[in-house]
Parts: C-alpha cells; sequence; structure tokens
C-alpha cells in the first residue's frame, strides 16, 4: 500500500506502541511476538533459504512478510551452504 499516511491526534498517541528494526542474523536465538520481514532484493549469496527459515522462525505469533514471491522464491531454492573456515574442528581435538 505504497503512499497511505496514518494520521494520529494528540489524544491518540497512546495508541501508538515503540517497535525495533534488527537483522536476521542478530535475532537469533530469540523469538517475537509479532515479526515483519521485508524481502527485497540483495546480493543472490545473501538470499538463502536458511536466513528465512531462520527469519521466518523468529516469530511466535504473527509474522507478516511484505515483499516479492519472486525473490522468497529464489530464498527457497537457494540451498548452498557457504563453507566456513573456522578451524573450530582443530580447536576442539586439541582440547
Amino acid at each position: 500500500m505504497i503512499g497511505k499516511v496514518a494520521t494520529y491526534s494528540f489524544q491518540e498517541l497512546d495508541q501508538i506502541e515503540h517497535s525495533y528494526a534488527i537483522t536476521v542474523h542478530k535475532s537469533q536465538g530469540s523469538e517475537f511476538d509479532v515479526v515483519i520481514l521485508p524481502i527485497v532484493r540483495s546480493a543472490p549469496m545473501l538470499l538463502t533459504r536458511n536466513l528465512l527459515y531462520t527469519a521466518i522462525t523468529r516469530a511466535k505469533r504473527l509474522l507478516i512478510v511484505i515483499g516479492s514471491k519472486d525473490v522468497i522464491n529464489f530464498m527457497i531454492k537457494n540451498t548452498d551452504a557457504k563453507v566456513r573456515n573456522t578451524g573450530l574442528d582443530y580447536k576442539m581435538k586439541s582440547i
């Protein structure tokens, strides 16, 4: 709904609640009652199924997805998992 404006009088300001935006990565391990998930075109390496799954599973009661169906479908099909060279295996064996 591009161009829609909501106007509140001073007496109605108590009807507005603060909200905060964080990245999907920062939200890992947390849950929220309501999640609004904007899906926008970005670098293909960032648009992965894992990222979409993590974002969707943050919502406890309500998930609102805003964006392009084409981008969402791309993310669902993009199963590329990047290999991480952390040295964790070596470190664990050294303990």
